[in-house]
């Protein structure tokens, strides 16, 4: 049985509480506590959301003394969330299927299950999970463009403040960065002269064990003391001011692959491997040229194959030109499904989880496995590949939206509390 993460877990008996109380509230009396302009909060809504918040609480050890407190702070989140939902539906916001599809799918990936067997999990656990979990996804997302759009939008950064945040980023960091990993063998305090020797023989043993071209990754398991042992001892990347002093020598000279003498520290006795070094200020990613095409369907992800015809479908497609006659050979696919066809240049951190794989194996000019989504059948074509560095390209859009993500954050509670002052608010707690 596939394991679901504590956190998913977790979100699946929240929920699961609160519709239970909420099917039982229903079928008693219910009473209004709050008028939102013409939107109503009823007793069975806020005693839900109050429990949910509760737990949640409790889930993190901060213990709730004061129920009416807590009661009277989720009705006024539940009021800022109306009034967010109001002013989004005036300014014609919406969320596409696409959008919660591809969250969606991030949350079966991380908790290591298909699509299908996220919904099946969720409908299990209460009736009509999974559309449960897709309305609070449609509402984040819808709040998310909201405040994008209200707000962070419309924070000016001037030329000046983005040359400064540039100038201290580069002053920040060093223009290098490694990847290292790392053996410790540990000295207790006050460490004999005995101990000492015992820990210095076992070191001096690893490194000529490495030395012979064992594993460093399998030694640093068995051996190492230190807290990434578990991963090998990978360290990660990191920058020239992220590295230990004591690493530092050891590290001067040392060319990718290589390992360290023996290193000396008040901790104990030290090996490290670069395993490899990067300039920082350029960083080239792959990017892969898409087009999408959407054969409707409507039970696509109950279906354990692809059928005959997509697979015939994806035999026939050659090329740029032939793919693009889809359109042509599904004209009664409304044309608003695949009228933004070409995707431009994705980055694979971009990509939904299934089709990551398949690109690694396609080469230019080529159609991917197709991929089963609530829409029906996904195809894309691969039509080029290019390595792009997307420090240098995004250097400045990031200092833009950093600069407005912070003076954003100082004014956003500000423009909350306007929409609320400017809303009429009835509370009959």
């Amino acid at each position: 049985m596939t394991k679901v993460s504590n956190t998913l877990i977790f979100t699946l008996l929240v929920w699961l509480t609160a519709f239970s109380s909420s099917s039982q509230a229903d079928r008693l009396l219910d009473r209004v506590v709050a008028v939102v302009n013409e939107q109503i909060v009823l007793q069975s809504e806020l005693e839900t959301r109050t429990r949910e918040t509760a737990q949640e609480l409790m889930s993190q050890n901060i213990p709730v003394n004061n129920l009416q407190e807590l009661q009277s702070k989720v009705l006024d989140n539940i009021i800022l969330e109306i009034l967010q939902k109001q002013r989004a539906q005036q300014l014609g916001l919406k969320v596409s299927d696409e959008e919660i599809n591809e969250q969606l799918i991030q949350i079966a990936t991380q908790n290591k299950m298909s699509l299908l067997t996220l919904r099946n999990r969720l409908n299990a656990e209460m009736p009509n999970g999974f559309v449960t979990l897709r309305n609070k996804i449609q509402q984040k997302l819808l709040i998310q463009k909201l405040r994008q759009q209200e707000v962070i939008s419309r924070t000016l950064v001037t030329e000046e403040e983005i040359n400064n945040y540039l100038q201290r980023s580069r002053l920040d960091s060093s223009r290098f960065e490694y990847r290292l990993r790392h053996i410790l063998i540990t000295l207790p305090e006050s460490a004999t002269e005995t101990q000492r020797l015992e820990a210095k023989e076992q070191i001096n043993d690893l490194a000529q064990r490495l030395n012979s071209g064992e594993s460093f990754s399998q030694l640093a398991v068995r051996y190492s003391k230190g807290s990434k042992a578990l991963t090998g001892g990978d360290l990660g990347w990191l920058k020239q001011s992220q590295i230990p002093t004591f690493f530092a020598d050891a590290l001067d000279g040392l060319e990718p692959g290589q390992v360290s003498q023996v290193i000396s520290s008040p901790s104990g006795f030290h090996l490290i491997k670069l395993v490899e070094e990067r300039d920082a200020n350029r960083q080239l990613v792959a990017q892969y040229h898409l087009h999408r095409f959407i054969i409707l369907s409507d039970n696509a992800t109950q279906q354990s194959e692809v059928p005959m015809d997509i697979q015939q479908i994806v035999a026939d497609t050659r090329s740029l030109d032939e793919f693009k006659q889809l359109a042509t050979r599904f004209a009664d696919i409304p044309a608003e499904v695949n009228q933004n066809s070409d995707l431009g240049w994705k980055t694979l951190e971009e990509l939904p989880f299934g089709l990551k794989q398949s690109l690694l194996e396609l080469a230019p000019n080529q159609i991917a496995e197709p991929i089963a989504s609530e829409q029906g059948w996904v195809l894309f074509f691969l039509e080029e590949v290019r390595n792009f560095d997307i420090n240098k390209a995004n250097e400045q859009q990031q200092a833009i939206q950093a600069i407005r993500m912070r003076k954003a954050n100082e004014t956003f509670d500000i423009w909350l509390r306007r929409l609320r002052d400017e809303a009429f608010v009835d509370i009959r707690l």
